[in-house]
């Protein structure tokens, strides 16, 4: 089955044996799924979380802003410069690097950028220095938009609904009803959560691992989504 932000907050308050209508169940809800999708968008590197964005180089500058068009991207995955139907691949390189290679801060010639390192969380330094406002992209990936009563499905609450709300209930244990450690009221029920969270996290991994053609035994390649 797949979850709207309301089923999803009728089934949680079930499963965690509160009202819907509780006050702290309420103020705590937001938390609760964050940190049920920021787990599992961290551990899962999905698929459906990755995206083509173009943005342009500067002349004379050495420093590519990320485009945000489609996201804030969070993780780069490949670099490429467009020049006319010619994709030009940027490798990654220190900064160190780029910066003995590359010293001067005005290009020679007709230049292209060969190699990037990521300098902050919205920009790109290249070596060596672009000559033209090279058309640029860049794959990565980026945090969906959160289930809430505003966007009332997800990717997660629709295709992995299940592992979604194994993980919402972990949370929900930490958070709403403080079961975990030794002083808590029921530890048992947190870590048979946990158990389920990771006997679905297994299967819905090699399924996602089967999208890029790679078996569930590989480990999976930085670049492979390049």
């Amino acid at each position: 089955m797949s979850y709207t932000y309301s089923t999803f907050l009728n089934a949680l308050a079930l499963g965690l044996v509160v009202d819907s209508n509780d006050a702290d169940f309420l103020a705590l809800l937001p938390s609760i799924i964050d940190e049920a999708e920021q787990r599992l968008y961290r551990e899962l590197d999905l698929v459906s979380c990755s995206v083509i964005s173009t943005g342009a180089m500067t002349t004379n500058i050495r420093y590519a802003t990320l485009p945000s068009t489609n996201g804030h991207i969070i993780v780069v995955d490949a670099v490429n410069i467009i020049d006319g139907y010619t994709k030009y691949k940027l490798l990654p390189a220190t900064l160190d690097v780029i910066d003995y290679v590359w010293p001067s801060t005005a290009p020679v010639g007709t230049t292209k950028p060969q190699v990037f390192y990521r300098l902050d969380d919205d920009r790109l330094v290249v070596g060596p220095i672009p000559s033209s406002d090279w058309i640029f992209e860049v794959i990565g990936t980026i945090r969906p938009t959160a289930l809430s009563a505003n966007n009332g499905a997800t990717f997660l609450s629709t295709y992995l609904s299940d592992l979604f709300f194994a993980a919402a209930m972990c949370s929900g244990n930490a958070l709403l009803l403080k079961n975990y450690g030794a002083e808590s009221a029921d530890p048992q029920q947190a870590m048979s959560w946990e158990t389920k969270y990771q006997a679905l996290f297994a299967s819905a991994k090699a399924e996602e691992l089967r999208k890029l053609f790679i078996s569930s035994n590989s480990p999976l390649p930085a670049s492979v989504k390049a």
